[in-house]
């Protein structure tokens, strides 16, 4: 049982580690609202990964094959939001650029962190193509293998990839303690350039 919980954590942090916009997007408003943010937005994502891994598990193929049908409109959706996203948060850091945003977010934090989770799940659901990863990993076990044995390493992978996402929000949370106001804007203007970038690949895609 061991071996499997292992085996599960591992393919949770191979499924997670890639950099790409939802790694950005932890790290930002870890750096923007602090610690609490970033895991919201870190167990949003994870969470939606367990979901299409519930799929792949149950061997859900209605759903499966729906998902991948509509890959292309689910994508466009998926890349609209970033493209939104980046957006916003350019112009918000153009209005406080001569204003400590940081100060000025910790009121707001408690407020924000369900619609943080939300949207990091919804943004997280809309790649689709994530199923393919989860229906290779269960086939990749094997016929033989019991349903235990397949639900103890989705639980693995659910646990690997919030860890993940746990050390990204820390990383963006110390940052936030140790870096300037400036910088943190900077950073923050670079992550938004860069998931905008994103949002335009997918869409173009």
């Amino acid at each position: 049982m061991l071996i499997l919980i292992i085996k599960g954590l591992l393919i949770g942090l191979a499924v997670a580690a890639p950099v790409g916009p939802m790694a950005l997007l932890c790290l930002k408003f870890s750096l923007e609202r602090g610690l609490s943010a970033g895991i919201a937005t870190g167990f949003g994502i994870a969470l939606a990964d367990m979901s299409y891994g519930i799929i792949a598990l149950l061997g859900l193929t209605a759903i499966t094959s729906v998902l991948l049908d509509y890959n292309d409109i689910i994508r466009t959706v998926g890349g609209t939001i970033l493209l939104l996203m980046a957006g916003f948060s350019l112009l918000k850091i153009l209005r406080d650029h001569k204003r400590p945003a940081v100060a000025k977010l910790e009121s707001r934090k408690s407020s924000r962190l369900l619609l943080i989770f939300t949207s990091a799940y919804a943004l997280t659901m809309t790649n689709p193509m994530t199923i393919l990863t989860f229906l290779a990993i269960f086939a990749g076990l094997g016929a033989e293998a019991a349903q235990t044995e397949r639900w103890i390493i989705a639980s693995g992978i659910f646990v690997g990839s919030l860890g993940w996402w746990f050390c990204i929000a820390a990383t963006g949370a110390l940052l936030r303690t140790r870096l300037s106001t400036g910088t943190i804007t900077a950073i923050n203007l670079l992550s938004a350039v860069i998931i905008g970038g994103f949002g335009t690949y997918v869409l173009l895609s």
